[in-house]
C-alpha cells in the first residue's frame, strides 16, 4: 500500500507554490524570494530587539524614580 504523500507548499503572498514551482522559476525571481525572506527575517529581528531594548530602558527608568531621580528625569524631559 502506497502512502499518499502531499508536497508541503509554500504560500508567497497568499498563493500557494509547491518545490517544483520553486525550482522552474528564474534565477532573478529566486534572488527576489531570499531577499524578501532575508528582509523579512530582519524585520522580525529588529522587532525583538526593540521591544528587548524598550524593556532593558523601563527597567532603568524604573530604577532611576525608585531612587529618587524621577522628578528631575522628568523635567529634563519637559524642557
Amino acid at each position: 500500500m502506497a502512502k499518499n504523500k502531499k508536497e508541503p507548499k509554500v504560500n508567497i503572498l497568499g498563493k500557494e507554490y509547491s518545490q517544483q514551482d520553486i525550482n522552474a522559476m528564474s534565477p532573478e525571481i529566486k534572488a527576489m524570494l531570499e531577499h524578501r525572506q532575508d528582509l523579512m527575517n530582519k524585520i522580525n529581528k529588529a522587532t525583538f530587539n526593540l521591544v528587548q531594548m524598550r524593556f532593558g530602558l523601563k527597567a532603568f527608568e524604573d530604577g532611576l524614580i525608585a531612587n529618587g531621580i524621577g522628578d528631575e528625569l522628568q523635567n529634563q524631559e519637559a524642557a
